[in-house]
């Protein structure tokens, strides 16, 4: 059995079963529609959205510069993406790679992995999509009366609020003569009122003694350095870390002084029997309806899902440069000053800050390394362009140019957006909710709010539309070497060309996990999924450059053996940067993965009966 666990599969093999048999899919795809996927796959609403937040919060105006670093980062897995898509053009992209280098175990690790990134990725996304489309719909008003989908039908009965699970409820609650809205919520510490915190006096003490250490600490850097001003040092603060299911009045969002927010804690018997017309959520139906409108595209044909993407991608990128030549005019320099008000470091080790990381008052590091690390995540997707190489029509020249373009595209319209919102406002004054949009509604320019509406419709389901695409192509490739079942996860469309049961199941999961799950919680589980994917394949690259140092490498990674490497270690380093958590989770979802392997996948080897019979 060890000897299949990490027998390779030969590129020749590979390169054979690409160029005839059964399953084939169809060549149709150009350069640029294979650019067009990749924006289309990274760049979504969080360009509008997340920037802002990130700005605000982490990296100040030296969040261009984190940018930067993820692209660079991204630019090392790239460029190794290329080289071996180059090389053996078909549809499993990291999956092949690993299983030409370092086994049938690896490759199925890796597919397995892979399946996280784009299904559960794609879940996501979708869920992201509703909220997105919900906030716009309620910007529409009709008669005096905000459109609106019935709340039940708003979202799954769960949500996922810092690491607990809470039901997904709304109610109407008196207050004052005025009916309000009541929701559940964790709220820390700090935002109770005083009455409540009285009954936690565990917090209070922590927080005293926190306030002593800060303040000892900051008397003693400034007894160091007598002629120069010391900040007071943000540490964790239990004040923040500490939190308690509430209700919570849903209308005051903002958490404005003037209104209510905190009413009560959940299980308050008192308050709960005062609330009224009490409605709990059943499921997402906006989620549920715009991916199956998805699948229906994706089954019906890759021509129509480029097509359909290449819309997508039109509309977003015009709304994204309409920002940047809009906005550029109304640049305050002043405004990058200071450059990097959170410092430039950032790096933690499983959720522990190293030495000499500033961390804002919830305990997370902050700084341009440690905005690296939080925006990587916005560059995920451009790896999904591996997968259609089985359908671009010149995948050895077409495919590492789709992966490398869109990742430069990609990179110089964050970089770009992230410049002008810094420069049309104060970093610490951004909107962390609607950066962009509040940015132009400072202008007087609130017009431009509907375009960016559309255009985060439009970039979010681009992103869905190139998840759900990636998943079943690395199913397809799996089934091929016979470690899922063939007949089924196989089967390419006599018509349409598409794998098209796979395509089916992926809709019905996404559906599923999106419309009543709360997804939310796997959400980092595929950031560090991709992350370990980057890092298989830019090891890849080096096992083959000693394998098969002669193999024909129409597109040749350069500076090996630096760029994999340098590639590895950045990976790992936001992987170590995530917190332990994520980890735990990888390896819950990699033993699901294991289960399969040893009870179907090893059986059912294709490999395994090529080395049975003599011929592998």
């Amino acid at each position: 059995m060890a000897s299949q666990l990490f027998a390779t599969k030969s590129l020749e093999q590979v390169l054979k079963e690409e160029s005839g048999g059964e399953h084939r899919l169809k060549r149709v795809l150009g350069p640029w529609s294979l650019v067009a996927l990749g924006v289309g796959a990274v760049i979504g609403a969080g360009i509008f959205v997340a920037t802002g937040k990130a700005a605000n919060e982490t990296a100040g105006p030296a969040l261009m510069v984190s940018y930067m670093l993820a692209g660079i980062a991204c630019i090392m897995a790239a460029l190794c993406y290329a080289e071996f898509a180059s090389m053996a053009p078909v549809a499993g992209s990291a999956y092949t790679y690993a299983y030409t280098t370092m086994g049938e175990l690896f490759a199925w690790i890796i597919g397995w992995d892979l399946v996280l990134e784009y299904a559960v990725g794609a879940a996501t996304v979708a869920n992201s999509w509703s909220s997105y489309f919900q906030s716009v719909l309620s910007k529409i008003d009709i008669g005096g009366k905000a459109l609106a989908i019935p709340f039940v039908l708003s979202g799954g009965p769960f949500i996922y609020d810092d690491g607990k699970l809470l039901p997904n409820v709304v109610a109407h609650y008196e207050i004052g003569g005025e009916k309000i809205t009541v929701s559940q919520k964790l709220v820390s510490y700090n935002n109770l009122p005083a009455a409540v915190q009285a009954k936690y006096p565990q917090v209070k003490a922590e927080l005293e003694k926190e306030l002593a250490e800060r303040v000892k600490k900051r008397q003693e850097e400034q007894a160091k350095n007598p002629g120069v001003k010391i900040p007071e040092d943000v540490q964790p603060n239990a004040g923040d870390k500490f939190k308690v299911e509430s209700w919570i009045n849903r209308d005051n969002k903002t958490k404005a002084k003037d209104k209510p927010y905190f009413l009560a804690e959940v299980g308050d018997t008192a308050f709960e029997s005062k609330i009224t017309n009490r409605k709990n959520a059943w499921f997402d139906l906006a989620a549920v309806m715009i991916t199956a409108m998805i699948t229906y595209v994706l089954v019906k044909g890759i021509q129509e899902s480029a097509f359909f993407n290449a819309i997508m991608v039109a509309i977003k990128v015009a709304a994204v440069i309409f920002v940047i030549v809009v906005g550029a005019n109304y640049i305050n320099f002043d405004n990058y000053t200071p450059f990097a008000p959170y410092g430039w470091t950032g790096l933690t080790f499983f959720g522990h800050p190293l030495p000499g990381t500033q961390v804002n008052a919830g305990g997370e590091p902050v700084g341009v390394i440690a905005g690296a690390a939080i925006i990587f995540f916005a560059y995920i997707g451009f790896d999904a362009v591996s997968t259609q190489a089985e359908e671009a029509k010149n995948p050895k020249r077409d495919i590492p140019f789709g992966i490398i373009v869109s990742l430069l595209v990609c990179t110089l319209l964050y970089i770009a957006v992230v410049a002008v919102l810094t420069g049309m406002v104060k970093y610490d004054m951004i909107d962390k909710g609607a950066g962009v949009s509040s940015a132009f509604k400072s202008i007087n320019l609130g017009w431009a709010e509907g375009l960016i509406a559309i255009a985060g419709v439009a970039g979010i389901t681009s992103v869905l539309l190139v998840m759900m695409l990636s998943a079943p192509r690395v199913f397809l490739a799996m089934a091929r070497d016979g470690l899922l079942p063939t007949k089924f996860f196989a089967d390419v469309h006599p018509k349409f060309q598409t794998p098209w049961k796979s395509t089916i199941v992926v809709g019905v999961f996404v559906a599923i996990a999106a419309g009543i799950l709360p997804i939310d919680a796997l959400l980092h589980l595929t950031n560090i999924g991709t992350l370990f994917a980057f890092v298989i394949v830019c090891a890849a690259v080096l096992v083959m450059r000693k394998t098969n140092p002669n193999a024909e490498r129409p597109f040749r990674c350069p500076l090996v053996p630096v760029v994999p490497a340098l590639g590895i270690l950045m990976c790992l380093t936001m992987m170590f940067s995530l917190p332990a958590a994520n980890w735990l989770r990888l390896i819950v979802w990699l033993g699901i993965g294991f289960v399969i392997y040893f009870i179907y996948g090893i059986r059912h080897s294709k490999l395994r009966q090529r080395m049975e019979s003599g011929q592998a």
